[in-house]
Parts: C-alpha cells; sequence; structure tokens
C-alpha cells in the first residue's frame, strides 16, 4: 500500500484526465471475519519499505471508457527536512499510459510523503497539492475487524508558500473480513473545497496479516465524472 496522504496514480491520472477534457473526479469470494489483532504501526511501517509493482487502469470519464497500465516504484526513506522539521521522505514515481477516446496518455508523475521518526504522515510535497497535516494524527496500535475511525486531517495547498488553500482532506480508514487469518483495510481519503463541499473521494486497499504483512490491492477514485480503480 502507499498508504500516504494523497494517492499519485488516482491523483495524477485524474489531473490528467481533466486536462484532456474528460473527468472532473477484492477481497475474498465469502469473507470471514478474523478474530485476530493486526499491528497497524507496523503495517504502516512495512509499507514504506522501497518496492515496484505493476497496475491497470480502469473506469469511465464524462461517459468514456478509460483503460491502461503501468508501474509504480517507492524509493527508500531517506531524512530531509519539511516545514522546518526534520523529517523522512518517500518518493513515489508512477510510470504508464492510459487510452480515453482513442487516444493514449503518457502516464510520468512522482510525488514525496513525508513522515515523522515514528512513520506517522506529516505532508507532501511535488504532486497536484502541497499537504500539511493539521494536529496529531491518531494511529492506533492495532485494529481488528469491523473497527473504523479517523487517522488524520490535512490542509491542500496551491504550493509549498502556502498563500493558496484549495481545501482540506480527511483520511479514515475501515478494517473488513476477509478470512481466518487475513483482513482488508482501506484507507479513505475525503477531500472538500474551502466551502466544505465534498470534491473528490479516493481510497486505498490492502490486504493485510497479523504478522503486519500487507499486500496491496486496488485505489479508487470518484471526481466530478471520473471514476477509476487502478488494479495491482
Amino acid at each position: 500500500m502507499h498508504i500516504s496522504i494523497r494517492h499519485l496514480l488516482i491523483v495524477s491520472t485524474v489531473a490528467l484526465l481533466s486536462a484532456c477534457g474528460g473527468g472532473g473526479g477484492g477481497g475474498a469470494a465469502s469473507p470471514v471475519a478474523s478474530t485476530d489483532t493486526f499491528p497497524l504501526t507496523t503495517i504502516l511501517a512495512n509499507s514504506l519499505q522501497s518496492s515496484s509493482n505493476t497496475f491497470t487502469i480502469s473506469g469511465t470519464s464524462s461517459g468514456a471508457a478509460v483503460t491502461g497500465s503501468g508501474t509504480v516504484t517507492r524509493g527508500s526513506v531517506s531524512a530531509g527536512t519539511f516545514e522546518g522539521v526534520a523529517a523522512q521522505q518517500r518518493t513515489t514515481t508512477a510510470t504508464g499510459s492510459f487510452t480515453v477516446n482513442g487516444t493514449s496518455y503518457a502516464l510520468n508523475n512522482s510525488a514525496t510523503d513525508w513522515f515523522d521518526s515514528n512513520n506517522v504522515p506529516v505532508g507532501e510535497s511535488g504532486g497536484t497539492d502541497y499537504v500539511v497535516v493539521t494536529g496529531t494524527p491518531t494511529i492506533p496500535a492495532t485494529v481488528r475487524v469491523n473497527d473504523t475511525g479517523t487517522l488524520y486531517t490535512a490542509n491542500r495547498y496551491s504550493n509549498s508558500t502556502k498563500s493558496y488553500l484549495r481545501g482540506t482532506e480527511t483520511v479514515t480508514y475501515v478494517v473488513e473480513a476477509d478470512t481466518a487469518t487475513t483482513a482488508l483495510l482501506t484507507l479513505i481519503v475525503t477531500e472538500k473545497d474551502t466551502f466544505n463541499t465534498t470534491t473528490s473521494t479516493n481510497s486505498t486497499q490492502v490486504r493485510i496479516t497479523p504478522a503486519g504483512a500487507l499486500t496491496r490491492i486496488k485505489e479508487t477514485s470518484v471526481e466530478g465524472s471520473t471514476s477509476l480503480v487502478i488494479s495491482y
């Protein structure tokens, strides 16, 4: 899981679709509710390991079918400074292409997520927004099937000067049944404009184990007339 404040693949693709004139916004067949406890903080830490995954894109934009594929590469964590404070950084890059209305477009974008020394998100730079987490995130050490909650909220600016507030985002989570020894963890990012109107909903789903391992499944997004699913 690119467990991050933003969803690079979804946000980049929707942004490109908007520029092109479109858009503009798995689990088991018979799930079993595991009685295990799942270490969320360990899962978050493990999600920061460097990795590479291929993906496919499907969905619609303004009624037209969208298809595509590519690779997302997550780099290693390194030291840096965010908002004048020492922090960890990790850059994720998505490359590939997608087709809408018979025309193909290249996907080549990257963004840097920032975390504190405890792997708690503090912001993002280099993407479509400059994002700064507000307050202190509440990340439970462990979760179980049927748990839900809010992890953190953030302000979205047009750039690092923070002179223009584009809106806010709230990140929530839900843990759902999967098998007797795994569960499905979904992080949901709800973006709102400065009038408190929801402008998009993005989610990332992974399969988790009691040992803290994770397997990426999919990302989804609904923004305006654009609805996308990115499957790993």
